[in-house]
């Protein structure tokens, strides 16, 4: 009885857990973007008329290529820019003799232009395309694969220099410098050559842009290619959080802008999980935080992005304690047997074996007065209780 005239207190609040029960709902995520330069940046060899050749037949004969990357961008609506990775760059060479070897060196620029301090080395891999010619490159493959490059810095001049590691008169290729139309994302565009291993340096040069030839089947005319991706700011939604006794998970995009073209989406990220598919458990404590990576293929004029996406709330989390519901103490006012009526469901109260029940689909059982209880486990079947609680 002292219990009953405990719960007639206005601190009682009513309670009522349905195992496996669950709330959809949707939530819009909106973000407006300043313009946004393009990040994938490939400078290509087209259009080329032949100028001058230049043959590989020793250690001490290197030619070279030089790039630049750009400042790092500004962007409103954009909370941080990854930086630039070199992804791709290739030589295709003439009457290949024998079997020569080459790497890829990287190295700084100098301020004249020639290569400068040694930064790294690539292996590269040969392609044959016939009739003697070959393309030494290396290619980590189009975005988003691009993006384990080698990692480069915002604003520096770079110089790529093809190295024969085994070469001579019976083991050599040609390289061919050419005139190109294309335009140059990466300047400057310089090329060069050296015959003692690097101790000096000669360009070649005229009054057209010139670049050493690569190859149009293996890296798309590419002689160098940078990308870079961007991460939108987040957006975080506050929503309550009534008890822990449930799950929450992604159900699945209700809708999403439609992308200007040349805004390549790669990643949404909801609570840290990366592009969920629906039934993915997505954990929160009393938000929703929203934010994408992305690259451009071309610049991008200012927009805003609107993406609603829908949640489940599931209450199927077995057992349940008081505490998970904010209470500190809890009376049972009535169990209902869920589903159909040839079906039983059973649950099991503070783990006592005197304190389970069970009923078919569509029956009750009521307490008066209501019980105590700290935690309810369903054996089978659904049930929902209804409580009243104390905070």
């Amino acid at each position: 009885m002292t219990e009953y005239l405990i719960l007639s207190l206005n601190r009682a609040l009513p309670l009522v857990w349905e195992y496996n029960r669950q709330i959809t709902f949707n939530l819009t995520f909106s973000r407006t973007y300043g313009s946004i330069p393009q990040s994938v940046r490939e400078r290509q060899v087209t259009s080329s008329t032949l100028v001058s050749n230049f043959t590989l037949d020793s250690p001490a004969k290197r030619i070279f290529r030089v790039f630049g990357t750009p400042p790092q961008p500004s962007v409103a609506g954009v909370k941080n820019i990854s930086r630039p990775r070199l992804y791709r760059t290739g030589f295709t060479l003439k009457s290949w003799t024998g079997n020569p070897q080459f790497r890829i060196d990287l190295h700084y620029a100098n301020p004249d232009d020639t290569p400068g301090q040694y930064i790294t080395s690539f292996t590269p891999s040969v392609y044959d395309h016939g009739s003697g010619y070959r393309t030494v490159y290396v290619d980590w493959g189009n975005p988003p694969s691009a993006f384990s490059g080698y990692e480069l810095d915002w604003s520096t001049k770079y110089a790529i220099v093809l190295v024969p590691t085994v070469a001579d008169a019976n083991n050599k290729a040609t390289a061919e410098a050419v005139t190109t139309t294309s335009a140059d994302p990466l300047p400057p565009r310089k090329i060069g050559y050296t015959t003692n291993g690097g101790t000096t340096w000669t360009f070649i040069t005229g009054a057209s842009q010139y670049d050493w030839q690569s190859a149009w089947s293996t890296i798309n005319y590419a002689s160098a290619a940078i990308a870079f991706y961007y991460e939108s700011s987040e957006v975080t939604i506050p929503v309550a959080k009534s008890s822990e006794a449930f799950r929450s998970y992604f159900n699945g995009w209700v809708s999403k802008t439609t992308l200007p073209s040349g805004f390549n989406l790669w990643q949404d990220i909801i609570n840290g999980v990366t592009n969920p598919a629906a039934g993915t458990e997505i954990r929160f404590t009393d938000a929703y935080t929203h934010w994408i990576r992305f690259y451009t293929t071309a610049d991008v004029a200012g927009f805003t992005q609107t993406d609603t996406a829908s949640f489940i709330w599931r209450y199927d989390i077995n057992p349940v304690t008081v505490d998970m519901f904010y209470a500190s103490e809890a009376y049972l006012q009535r169990i209902d047997f869920l589903g159909a009526s040839t079906t039983t469901s059973s649950v099991r109260l503070n783990d006592s074996y005197e304190q389970e029940f069970s009923g078919a689909g569509g029956t009750s059982i009521t307490f008066d007065p209501p019980i105590l209880w700290w935690k309810a486990q369903v054996l089978s079947g659904a049930v929902r209780l209804r409580a009243l609680v104390f905070e």
